[in-house]
């Protein structure tokens, strides 16, 4: 035993000794961490700031008086929250008695985003790391907060061009098919068995574009589409295109609409209505034809470069006869849109009518 002992003795006196490597290795050391925490208390990247249970400043940085406006004489001794925000000041000393209350020191996992407050009043982003850890029956708390109003100004630069682009795709795709294709790459063509499709055009439009300016007529025609868009979104009917007068929409693609005839014979009135109403203004008479037709279609979006949304199928070609052989200012629908409407509105049988390609087809103009 006392041979033992005598071992534990030479041990502590070679540490003891000032001319040991051991100790002039564990002095390097120390003086290495020290070296490396002035280094990091004295960068302006970030705040170091330490307080106590009283929630006062005891250490406060160069990166926290770059960051926070105060100086070190301002700062240590103040409470906590003269660096947070008003509105905050309950939620952070409820933070911090929760701290108290627990048995064990803690060092967050990870870093949080919080808002804190400069010396002029400016609020202003952050990121903060927070630990604790006790001493002589005390616990301290320790951050190192990062201003990141640089980092959340680029990440909201990147929503905004996020926003615009996906705005921008949703006036060439309808919703469902646009989320389809950020989703997957891809949008897959699907049926719809019940649809109606409205077609229109305007009366002696070539004649009409020979006589008027280019310009002129782009207004014209942009300031009647953009009407009717408007039509459009509010009876839940998806606009698929516009081709030279023709402006051809359709209900029930891709979101289902169980009223799909109605809605389209309903928009079809007010497109009329402010026609009528335009040209009691406008010294240019535009005259148009309605025709609907309600079926099954296919829909999917057709290449790889600017995306369409588009239609297919005998549904959309019977309904482009109706409007063909419709009447000027009214709505010419056929008989498998008539099943789902008579009863609701006063319609005026036309008898069969020859339809290039398709024959002759029963027609109503809705009174």
């Amino acid at each position: 035993m006392p041979k033992k002992n005598a071992k534990k003795d030479i041990a502590l006196d070679e540490i003891i000794d000032p001319a040991n490597p051991k100790k002039l290795d564990i002095e390097s050391l120390v003086q290495e961490q020290i070296k490396r925490f002035q280094v990091i208390s004295s960068s302006k990247n970030d705040a170091i700031i330490t307080s106590d249970e009283s929630k006062r400043i005891l250490f406060w940085n160069k990166g926290a008086e770059y960051i926070f406006g105060y100086s070190p004489e301002e700062a240590i001794g103040q409470l906590l929250t003269l660096i947070i925000p008003g509105h905050l000041h309950q939620r952070h000393d409820e933070g911090i008695e929760r701290m108290n209350q627990r048995k064990e020191p803690r060092v967050l996992g990870k870093a949080l985003e919080l808002k804190a407050v400069k010396k002029g009043g400016e609020e202003f982003p952050i990121e903060l790391t927070l630990g604790s850890w006790d001493n002589d029956g005390k616990r301290y708390y320790s951050g190192i907060i990062r201003d990141i109003t640089e980092k959340k100004n680029a990440e909201q630069i990147i929503l905004n061009e996020k926003k615009k682009s996906d705005e921008l795709l949703l006036n060439i795709l309808p919703k469902p098919v646009a989320d389809e294709l950020k989703r997957n790459g891809k949008a897959t063509a699907k049926r719809y068995e019940n649809v109606s499709i409205l077609f229109t055009d305007f009366k002696d439009f070539t004649s009409m574009a020979s006589a008027m300016p280019p310009i002129k007529l782009v207004k014209e025609l942009n300031e009647l589409f953009s009407h009717f868009d408007d039509i459009m979104e509010a009876f839940q009917i998806e606009k698929i295109k516009t081709i030279g007068d023709a402006y051809f929409a359709a209900c029930g693609s891709p979101v289902k609409n169980d009223n799909h005839a109605i809605q389209c014979i309903e928009a079809a009135k007010q497109m009329l209505g402010y026609l009528e109403e335009r040209n009691k203004k406008s010294d240019i008479q535009w005259e148009m034809r309605v025709g609907i037709h309600s079926g099954p279609v296919v829909a999917g979006v057709v290449g790889k470069k600017k995306y369409a949304y588009d239609l297919f199928g005998d549904t959309v070609n019977t309904a482009n006869r109706m409007e063909t052989h419709g009447e000027v200012g009214k709505i010419n629908i056929s008989e498998s849109t008539y099943e789902l409407i008579k009863g609701k509105y006063n319609c005026i049988p036309r008898g069969q009518i020859s339809a290039k390609g398709k024959g002759n087809l029963n027609m109503y103009l809705v009174g």
